[in-house]
């Protein structure tokens, strides 16, 4: 290669080096949502891979505790100390299916995370569709939350309603945990958060079309 031709070519990378420079120093936000997502990158990985496997294990969980109508019955009679062997298969069939619609929800928060983590490794971090599927989140939480409540309580209903129990115990008993507040105000939070997020990918769209 001759001397002119190797001139030429240092001068092509230094003006191409300079350009990406420049453009980096235009557009701070893409730069730094390509550092940000370096970073968080394997943590987005490992939180779709947990919301996938968490929803199974629910799943499984279900199944492996309705797997036989003595066991529901001895577990909850016991629970509420009185007799509900002459619960029927159809009592059980109900309440299974009922505890099984109230796992869809639970799909339905898994699939928002899904999506949410998914824009954020496409590198879209601070934008307005990621902060829809933050907001999708904590709905689909929120569903998730009041459906498991009102499934439980269906369940209760269901399976006791040949017991000598009176409808108060029936509805009252264990109506709402501690666990349950905090799942719900933890939705909440996410919820809230949301619209922070998009206003904030709103403003930073907004100083990019302007410089």
């Amino acid at each position: 290669m001759s001397l002119r031709n190797r001139l030429s070519l240092k001068i092509v990378r230094a003006e191409t080096g300079r350009g990406a420079r420049a453009d980096a120093e235009l557009d701070p936000s893409a730069s730094g949502a390509a550092a940000l997502r370096a970073r968080v990158g394997r943590l987005c990985h490992l939180i779709r891979a947990v919301s996938v496997a968490w929803a199974a294990w629910v799943l499984v969980a279900i199944l492996w505790m309705w797997r036989d109508l003595a066991n529901v019955t001895d577990t909850l009679g016991h629970y509420l100390n009185t007799d509900l062997s002459g619960t029927t298969t159809e009592q059980y069939a109900w309440a299974f299916s009922v505890h099984v619609g109230a796992w869809l929800p639970d799909v339905a928060v898994a699939y928002c995370l899904w999506r949410l983590f998914g824009t954020y490794l496409a590198g879209r971090i601070f934008t307005a569709d990621a902060a829809q599927w933050m907001q999708r989140v904590g709905i689909a939480g929120v569903a998730a939350v009041l459906v498991g409540l009102a499934g439980r309580r269906l369940d209760w209903l269901i399976l006791t309603s040949g017991a000598h129990l009176s409808l108060e115990t029936r509805l009252i008993t264990q109506l709402v945990t501690p666990t349950d507040l905090l799942k719900l105000l933890f939705c909440l939070f996410v919820i809230a958060v949301a619209p922070v997020f998009k206003a904030a990918a709103e403003m930073a769209d907004d100083y990019s079309r302007i410089v």
